[in-house]
Formats: structure tokens, sequence, C-alpha cells
């Protein structure tokens, strides 16, 4: 299939999953965030991990801010993810400090570049996507982030990336681009996903 093919098929695959996480009601993703938090939770590389990184829900994600008080409540340390140009860097963050809505609006830590750490320090990557497979293949937004960020775990065993979705984001198969960064799991609020 022609690359223009492909990139056809997928922004279809983006805009009709986008849609159906818009369409969800507030109970049914509050419904979800605590099923998959207590998937989450339950597995082993969340409860050896020190350092994860989370993300705040937009546009009908599936939240992991049960996942994030928990943690936090562990004595785990989490972070989110900013945007810093074409690259991505992860910031400390609790319940209760400032956030700021920067690109695409998104909740960032309000706080110095000094306090950002390098993504090979995490532990633990709760990865938001769009469209994922049972391979644990995803399609994310667009912008490559994750993609980029995480080349290097190509070759290393660390940080384990772990895809969280509502579980109507699958599809029965997906074609990664040579680009894609397969993820280690994929926990819904339905299902654990392993590659």
């Amino acid at each position: 299939m022609m690359d223009d093919q492909k990139e056809k098929i997928i922004e279809q695959l983006r805009s009709r999953h986008r849609q159906q996480r818009r369409e969800l009601d507030e109970q049914v993703l509050h419904d979800n965030a605590h099923k998959l938090s207590d998937a989450v939770t339950t597995l082993p590389e969340y409860q050896t991990a020190i350092h994860i990184a989370a993300y705040f829900a937009i546009l009908g994600e599936i939240s992991v801010e049960a996942i994030i008080h928990k943690a936090c409540e562990a004595g785990k340390t989490c972070y989110l993810p900013i945007l810093d140009g074409q690259s991505m860097a992860f910031a400390p963050w609790q319940p209760g400090a400032p956030l700021v809505k920067k690109k695409f609006g998104l909740l960032e830590p309000d706080c110095s570049k000094c306090d950002w750490i390098d993504p090979s320090e995490l532990d633990l990557v709760l990865t938001p996507l769009v469209v994922f497979d049972h391979a644990c293949n995803r399609i994310g937004q667009g912008g490559g982030f994750y993609d980029r960020t995480f080349e290097f775990t190509r070759t290393t065993e660390k940080p384990v990336l772990i895809g969280v979705a509502h579980d109507n984001q699958r599809e029965p198969a997906l074609s990664p681009q040579p680009w894609d960064i397969s993820l280690h799991k994929i926990v819904t609020e339905k299902a654990i996903y392993s590659n």
C-alpha cells in the first residue's frame, strides 16, 4: 500500500476514534477511569516503579488522575509531559501543585526547566493513544512526540511503556510505520493486552 493511502487510513481511524471518545458520557468516563486505575495499580511494572509519567486527559481520553493520586500516596513520583518544540520532557507534579495550559490545551506543571528530567530516568510511562490493536501497536494524536521521545527504548528495557485507553479504541490490527514505537502493554477498563 502506498504511503499516502496508509496515511489516509490512519487519519480516518483517528477521526472516527476521536469522535467515539468525545461521545462517551461522563459516567462512562468516570467508571472507565476507576476500572483502569484498579487494573494498572495491580501490575508488577507499576508496583516496582518509582518514577511514573502520566498525563491529564483531554477530549475524552481515559483519565489517569486516580492512578496519579494512588502513586503519590504510595510515595512514588509522578511526572507530566512538557512539550518543548518538537521534543517532550517530563516535570514532577503532585496533586494540588500549579498547572498551566499550554500547546494543544495540555496542562503542564508550572515549574522551571531545571526541574525537568530526561525520559530515560522514568520507570513507567502511561501513554495516551487514539487507536490500538491487540499487538500493542498504537496510533497517537499525530504529532509524533511519544515516538520521538521514546525511540531510545528500542534498545533498552526502561522505561516500560504502557498504553492506556478505552477498550472501544481497539482495532483488529494496525500496520505500524517504521518510526512507531510499540508499547509493552495496553490497559483498558476491560482487558490487559501484552506485546
